[in-house]
Protein backbone atom coordinates (compact mmCIF):
# COMPACT_ATOMS: atom_id res chain seq x y z
CA UNK A 1 0.00 0.00 0.00
CA UNK A 2 1.24 3.63 -0.80
CA UNK A 3 0.37 6.81 -0.91
CA UNK A 4 1.36 10.25 -2.44
CA UNK A 5 0.22 13.96 -3.07
CA UNK A 6 1.08 15.71 -5.94
CA UNK A 7 1.12 19.64 -6.42
CA UNK A 8 1.30 21.62 -9.75
CA UNK A 9 1.63 25.16 -10.26
CA UNK A 10 2.47 26.92 -13.44
CA UNK A 11 3.36 30.70 -13.45
CA UNK A 12 2.45 31.92 -17.22
CA UNK A 13 3.81 35.16 -17.16
CA UNK A 14 0.45 36.32 -19.27
CA UNK A 15 -3.34 36.37 -18.36
CA UNK A 16 -5.53 33.42 -19.65
CA UNK A 17 -9.44 33.11 -19.13
CA UNK A 18 -9.67 29.71 -17.00
CA UNK A 19 -13.18 28.95 -15.54
CA UNK A 20 -14.37 32.59 -16.34
CA UNK A 21 -11.77 34.04 -14.21
CA UNK A 22 -8.64 36.08 -15.83
CA UNK A 23 -5.39 34.25 -14.16
CA UNK A 24 -1.76 34.34 -14.79
CA UNK A 25 -1.37 30.69 -11.84
CA UNK A 26 -2.37 27.90 -12.58
CA UNK A 27 -2.14 25.74 -10.00
CA UNK A 28 -3.44 22.32 -8.55
CA UNK A 29 -2.78 19.11 -6.61
CA UNK A 30 -4.54 15.57 -5.49
CA UNK A 31 -3.86 13.05 -3.25
CA UNK A 32 -3.29 9.39 -5.13
CA UNK A 33 -3.51 6.22 -3.32
CA UNK A 34 -2.25 2.36 -4.24
CA UNK A 35 -2.94 -1.20 -3.05
CA UNK A 36 -1.90 -4.31 -3.88
CA UNK A 37 -1.49 -8.26 -3.03
CA UNK A 38 -0.16 -10.84 -3.82
CA UNK A 39 -0.81 -14.60 -2.38
CA UNK A 40 1.30 -18.09 -3.44
CA UNK A 41 -1.56 -21.07 -3.54
CA UNK A 42 0.71 -23.15 -4.63
CA UNK A 43 4.39 -23.84 -5.36
CA UNK A 44 4.23 -22.24 -8.50
CA UNK A 45 0.84 -20.78 -8.20
CA UNK A 46 0.63 -17.06 -7.89
CA UNK A 47 -2.78 -14.95 -7.49
CA UNK A 48 -2.48 -11.06 -7.12
CA UNK A 49 -4.76 -8.03 -6.98
CA UNK A 50 -4.16 -4.30 -7.13
CA UNK A 51 -5.68 -1.05 -7.02
CA UNK A 52 -4.35 2.14 -7.62
CA UNK A 53 -5.52 5.81 -8.98
CA UNK A 54 -3.31 8.38 -11.37
CA UNK A 55 -3.58 11.98 -11.45
CA UNK A 56 -1.53 13.48 -14.90
CA UNK A 57 -1.24 17.48 -15.16
CA UNK A 58 -1.23 18.45 -19.09
CA UNK A 59 1.98 19.02 -20.44
CA UNK A 60 3.46 22.31 -21.47
CA UNK A 61 2.79 21.55 -25.30
CA UNK A 62 -0.77 21.16 -24.70
CA UNK A 63 -1.23 24.07 -22.24
CA UNK A 64 0.92 26.59 -24.07
CA UNK A 65 2.86 25.75 -27.24
CA UNK A 66 1.43 26.06 -31.03
CA UNK A 67 3.02 23.39 -33.73
CA UNK A 68 3.16 22.38 -37.00
CA UNK A 69 3.20 18.50 -37.44
CA UNK A 70 3.62 17.12 -40.70
CA UNK A 71 1.38 19.67 -42.23
CA UNK A 72 -1.40 19.70 -39.50
CA UNK A 73 -1.39 22.42 -36.93
CA UNK A 74 -1.00 21.84 -32.79
CA UNK A 75 -2.91 24.58 -31.36
CA UNK A 76 -2.39 25.60 -27.36
CA UNK A 77 -5.44 25.01 -24.72
CA UNK A 78 -4.28 26.55 -21.35
CA UNK A 79 -8.43 25.87 -19.67
CA UNK A 80 -7.29 21.54 -20.22
CA UNK A 81 -8.09 20.27 -16.97
CA UNK A 82 -5.83 17.75 -15.16
CA UNK A 83 -6.89 13.84 -16.00
CA UNK A 84 -7.34 11.95 -13.02
CA UNK A 85 -9.05 7.97 -12.61
CA UNK A 86 -8.12 4.81 -11.11
CA UNK A 87 -7.37 1.57 -12.66
CA UNK A 88 -7.89 -2.55 -11.14
CA UNK A 89 -6.19 -5.69 -12.07
CA UNK A 90 -6.45 -9.20 -10.62
CA UNK A 91 -4.34 -11.80 -12.04
CA UNK A 92 -3.06 -15.54 -12.21
CA UNK A 93 0.56 -16.91 -12.62
CA UNK A 94 1.40 -20.58 -13.37
CA UNK A 95 4.64 -21.89 -13.34
CA UNK A 96 4.60 -24.97 -15.39
CA UNK A 97 8.00 -27.99 -16.12
CA UNK A 98 7.03 -30.63 -18.95
CA UNK A 99 10.34 -32.57 -19.78
CA UNK A 100 13.27 -30.29 -21.17
CA UNK A 101 10.42 -27.20 -21.31
CA UNK A 102 10.00 -24.72 -18.97
CA UNK A 103 7.88 -21.35 -18.14
CA UNK A 104 5.18 -19.92 -17.14
CA UNK A 105 1.40 -18.59 -18.14
CA UNK A 106 -0.26 -15.19 -16.52
CA UNK A 107 -4.01 -14.28 -17.13
CA UNK A 108 -4.99 -11.20 -16.41
CA UNK A 109 -8.36 -8.92 -16.30
CA UNK A 110 -8.07 -5.37 -16.02
CA UNK A 111 -10.22 -2.61 -15.42
CA UNK A 112 -9.59 1.45 -16.00
CA UNK A 113 -11.85 4.46 -15.62
CA UNK A 114 -10.88 7.98 -16.09
CA UNK A 115 -12.15 11.32 -15.50
CA UNK A 116 -11.48 14.33 -17.63
CA UNK A 117 -9.55 12.35 -20.05
CA UNK A 118 -7.36 14.29 -22.37
CA UNK A 119 -7.48 13.93 -26.32
CA UNK A 120 -6.41 15.80 -29.24
CA UNK A 121 -9.18 16.83 -30.94
CA UNK A 122 -9.93 17.48 -34.63
CA UNK A 123 -11.93 20.74 -35.90
CA UNK A 124 -11.64 24.24 -36.34
CA UNK A 125 -10.12 26.11 -33.49
CA UNK A 126 -9.89 29.79 -35.12
CA UNK A 127 -10.81 32.19 -37.44
CA UNK A 128 -7.53 32.11 -38.50
CA UNK A 129 -4.09 30.90 -37.67
CA UNK A 130 -3.38 35.07 -35.92
CA UNK A 131 -6.42 34.37 -33.65
CA UNK A 132 -5.82 31.45 -31.86
CA UNK A 133 -7.34 31.23 -28.45
CA UNK A 134 -5.17 32.84 -25.65
CA UNK A 135 -2.20 33.02 -28.11
CA UNK A 136 -3.10 35.56 -30.68
CA UNK A 137 1.01 35.50 -31.95
CA UNK A 138 1.20 31.64 -33.03
CA UNK A 139 0.51 29.69 -36.01
CA UNK A 140 2.61 28.38 -38.66
CA UNK A 141 0.47 27.42 -41.34
CA UNK A 142 -2.71 29.49 -43.53
CA UNK A 143 -5.25 26.46 -42.76
CA UNK A 144 -7.06 28.98 -41.17
CA UNK A 145 -7.04 28.12 -37.81
CA UNK A 146 -8.04 24.00 -38.74
CA UNK A 147 -6.27 21.23 -36.98
CA UNK A 148 -5.84 19.63 -33.44
CA UNK A 149 -6.51 20.48 -29.83
CA UNK A 150 -5.82 18.45 -26.37
CA UNK A 151 -9.16 18.52 -24.95
CA UNK A 152 -11.22 17.34 -21.95
CA UNK A 153 -13.58 14.51 -23.48
CA UNK A 154 -14.98 13.38 -20.57
CA UNK A 155 -15.19 10.15 -18.66
CA UNK A 156 -14.10 6.77 -20.53
CA UNK A 157 -13.60 3.50 -19.69
CA UNK A 158 -11.11 0.76 -20.79
CA UNK A 159 -11.21 -2.84 -19.58
CA UNK A 160 -10.34 -6.18 -20.33
CA UNK A 161 -8.12 -9.30 -20.80
CA UNK A 162 -4.86 -9.96 -21.42
CA UNK A 163 -2.78 -13.70 -21.73
CA UNK A 164 1.37 -13.92 -21.62
CA UNK A 165 3.23 -17.40 -22.11
CA UNK A 166 6.76 -17.81 -21.47
CA UNK A 167 8.65 -21.03 -22.70
CA UNK A 168 12.47 -22.68 -22.20
CA UNK A 169 13.14 -25.64 -23.72
CA UNK A 170 16.27 -27.73 -23.88
CA UNK A 171 16.39 -29.99 -27.38
CA UNK A 172 20.01 -31.18 -27.21
CA UNK A 173 22.46 -29.98 -24.43
CA UNK A 174 23.73 -27.51 -28.01
CA UNK A 175 20.16 -26.25 -29.07
CA UNK A 176 17.50 -24.07 -26.99
CA UNK A 177 14.30 -22.37 -27.69
CA UNK A 178 12.91 -19.71 -26.32
CA UNK A 179 9.65 -19.07 -26.82
CA UNK A 180 7.54 -15.45 -25.72
CA UNK A 181 3.61 -15.20 -26.80
CA UNK A 182 1.44 -12.18 -25.75
CA UNK A 183 -2.72 -11.23 -26.50
CA UNK A 184 -4.67 -8.64 -25.19
CA UNK A 185 -8.80 -7.72 -25.41
CA UNK A 186 -9.06 -4.45 -25.00
CA UNK A 187 -13.10 -2.43 -24.87
CA UNK A 188 -12.36 1.10 -24.81
CA UNK A 189 -15.57 3.33 -24.26
CA UNK A 190 -16.50 7.24 -23.57
CA UNK A 191 -19.27 6.95 -21.26
CA UNK A 192 -21.03 10.07 -22.77
CA UNK A 193 -20.90 10.17 -26.29
CA UNK A 194 -22.95 12.85 -27.04
CA UNK A 195 -21.81 15.49 -24.46
CA UNK A 196 -20.44 18.29 -25.21
CA UNK A 197 -17.27 19.53 -23.88
CA UNK A 198 -16.03 22.49 -26.37
CA UNK A 199 -16.98 24.70 -29.19
CA UNK A 200 -16.42 24.87 -32.52
CA UNK A 201 -15.82 28.24 -35.05
CA UNK A 202 -18.06 27.14 -37.63
CA UNK A 203 -17.12 27.44 -41.13
CA UNK A 204 -17.87 26.10 -44.07
CA UNK A 205 -15.98 23.25 -44.03
CA UNK A 206 -17.41 21.96 -41.17
CA UNK A 207 -20.76 23.12 -41.79
CA UNK A 208 -20.58 20.97 -45.38
CA UNK A 209 -19.54 18.09 -43.22
CA UNK A 210 -22.12 18.16 -40.46
CA UNK A 211 -20.27 19.27 -37.55
CA UNK A 212 -22.26 20.81 -34.69
CA UNK A 213 -21.45 24.23 -33.24
CA UNK A 214 -20.28 22.35 -29.97
CA UNK A 215 -17.65 19.46 -30.37
CA UNK A 216 -19.43 15.90 -29.19
CA UNK A 217 -17.46 12.62 -28.77
CA UNK A 218 -20.05 11.28 -31.43
CA UNK A 219 -19.91 14.29 -34.03
CA UNK A 220 -16.22 14.20 -34.02
CA UNK A 221 -16.09 10.15 -34.69
CA UNK A 222 -15.55 8.85 -37.95
CA UNK A 223 -18.95 6.40 -36.24
CA UNK A 224 -20.76 7.92 -34.46
CA UNK A 225 -23.20 4.67 -33.58
CA UNK A 226 -20.50 3.23 -31.49
CA UNK A 227 -18.50 4.99 -28.36
CA UNK A 228 -15.09 3.36 -28.85
CA UNK A 229 -12.53 5.20 -28.32
CA UNK A 230 -10.48 6.85 -31.50
CA UNK A 231 -7.04 5.21 -32.38
CA UNK A 232 -7.09 2.25 -30.51
CA UNK A 233 -6.99 -1.64 -30.88
CA UNK A 234 -9.70 -3.80 -29.63
CA UNK A 235 -7.47 -6.93 -30.37
CA UNK A 236 -3.77 -7.25 -30.15
CA UNK A 237 -1.48 -10.35 -30.33
CA UNK A 238 2.19 -11.08 -30.97
CA UNK A 239 4.99 -13.78 -30.61
CA UNK A 240 8.44 -14.52 -30.81
CA UNK A 241 10.56 -17.75 -31.24
CA UNK A 242 14.29 -17.71 -31.13
CA UNK A 243 16.17 -21.01 -31.43
CA UNK A 244 19.81 -21.00 -30.00
CA UNK A 245 22.19 -23.45 -31.56
CA UNK A 246 25.76 -23.59 -29.99
CA UNK A 247 26.88 -19.24 -31.07
CA UNK A 248 23.91 -19.03 -33.53
CA UNK A 249 20.88 -17.61 -32.72
CA UNK A 250 17.71 -17.25 -35.68
CA UNK A 251 14.69 -15.64 -34.33
CA UNK A 252 11.33 -15.03 -35.89
CA UNK A 253 8.66 -12.63 -34.59
CA UNK A 254 5.06 -11.54 -35.50
CA UNK A 255 2.39 -8.82 -34.52
CA UNK A 256 -1.28 -8.28 -35.11
CA UNK A 257 -3.57 -5.49 -34.80
CA UNK A 258 -6.76 -5.90 -35.55
CA UNK A 259 -8.95 -3.00 -37.20
CA UNK A 260 -8.64 0.49 -35.76
CA UNK A 261 -12.71 1.32 -36.06
CA UNK A 262 -12.80 4.87 -34.84
CA UNK A 263 -10.77 8.15 -35.90
CA UNK A 264 -11.22 11.35 -36.20
CA UNK A 265 -14.57 12.68 -37.99
CA UNK A 266 -12.65 14.51 -41.00
CA UNK A 267 -10.10 12.14 -42.01
CA UNK A 268 -12.91 9.65 -42.91
CA UNK A 269 -14.69 12.29 -45.06
CA UNK A 270 -14.14 13.08 -48.58
CA UNK A 271 -13.31 16.93 -47.51
CA UNK A 272 -9.73 15.62 -46.27
CA UNK A 273 -8.90 15.04 -49.61
CA UNK A 274 -10.16 18.07 -51.12
CA UNK A 275 -9.20 20.54 -48.64
CA UNK A 276 -5.57 19.13 -46.99
CA UNK A 277 -4.25 17.38 -50.13
CA UNK A 278 -4.25 13.45 -47.96
CA UNK A 279 -5.62 10.70 -50.26
CA UNK A 280 -6.52 7.62 -49.66
CA UNK A 281 -7.20 6.97 -46.63
CA UNK A 282 -10.65 5.32 -46.59
CA UNK A 283 -9.45 2.95 -49.13
CA UNK A 284 -6.63 2.29 -47.24
CA UNK A 285 -9.51 1.75 -44.42
CA UNK A 286 -10.90 -0.72 -46.63
CA UNK A 287 -8.26 -2.16 -47.80
CA UNK A 288 -6.62 -3.21 -44.32
CA UNK A 289 -10.36 -3.40 -42.45
CA UNK A 290 -8.65 -7.18 -41.90
CA UNK A 291 -6.28 -5.71 -39.48
CA UNK A 292 -2.09 -6.30 -39.91
CA UNK A 293 0.08 -8.88 -39.28
CA UNK A 294 3.65 -7.65 -39.61
CA UNK A 295 6.60 -10.46 -39.62
CA UNK A 296 10.40 -9.91 -38.43
CA UNK A 297 13.01 -11.60 -38.44
CA UNK A 298 16.72 -12.08 -36.97
CA UNK A 299 20.17 -14.51 -37.30
CA UNK A 300 22.86 -13.60 -34.52
CA UNK A 301 26.42 -14.87 -34.49
CA UNK A 302 28.07 -14.76 -30.56
CA UNK A 303 31.49 -14.53 -31.61
CA UNK A 304 32.86 -14.49 -27.78
CA UNK A 305 31.85 -13.08 -24.85
CA UNK A 306 32.16 -9.81 -25.72
CA UNK A 307 30.90 -9.34 -29.45
CA UNK A 308 27.90 -10.55 -31.34
CA UNK A 309 27.08 -10.29 -35.27
CA UNK A 310 23.49 -9.66 -35.86
CA UNK A 311 21.51 -9.33 -38.98
CA UNK A 312 17.76 -7.86 -38.64
CA UNK A 313 14.79 -8.08 -41.08
CA UNK A 314 11.91 -6.00 -40.32
CA UNK A 315 8.73 -6.06 -42.06
CA UNK A 316 9.71 -9.13 -44.36
CA UNK A 317 6.52 -9.78 -46.17
CA UNK A 318 6.95 -5.99 -46.77
CA UNK A 319 3.07 -4.83 -45.91
CA UNK A 320 1.57 -1.82 -46.09
CA UNK A 321 0.26 -0.45 -43.23
CA UNK A 322 -0.77 2.51 -40.60
CA UNK A 323 0.04 3.19 -37.36
CA UNK A 324 -2.71 5.98 -37.87
CA UNK A 325 -4.48 7.48 -40.85
CA UNK A 326 -1.93 9.12 -42.99
CA UNK A 327 1.28 7.89 -41.37
CA UNK A 328 2.51 4.98 -43.17
CA UNK A 329 4.80 2.48 -41.12
CA UNK A 330 8.86 1.42 -42.77
CA UNK A 331 8.68 -1.54 -45.84
CA UNK A 332 11.04 -4.49 -45.46
CA UNK A 333 14.26 -3.14 -43.73
CA UNK A 334 17.83 -4.93 -43.74
CA UNK A 335 20.03 -3.92 -40.49
CA UNK A 336 23.27 -5.58 -39.93
CA UNK A 337 24.07 -5.10 -36.29
CA UNK A 338 26.94 -5.44 -34.20
CA UNK A 339 27.25 -5.46 -30.85
CA UNK A 340 30.57 -5.29 -28.54
CA UNK A 341 30.71 -5.17 -24.22
CA UNK A 342 33.34 -3.07 -23.12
Amino acid sequence: AGARYEHFSVRTGQLYLIDDEYTDNITTGKPVFRTGINYQLAEATFLRSSWGQGYRFPSMAELFISTNQSGLEIYPNPELKPESGWSSEIGLKQGFRVGNWKGYADLAAFLMQYNDMMEFTFGKWAESIYEIPNNPFSGTTNYNGIGFKSLNVGATQINGIELSITGQGKINKNTVVNILGGYTYMDSKIICPDCEYAEYVLDSIQVASGMEGYATYANSSSDSTISVLKYRYKNIAKIDIEIKHKKISLGYSARYNDFMKNIDYIFAQDLIESQFGIYGINDAREKFKNGDLIMDGRLGYQYNDNLRFGIIVNNILNIEYMSRPANMMPPRTYAIQLSAKI
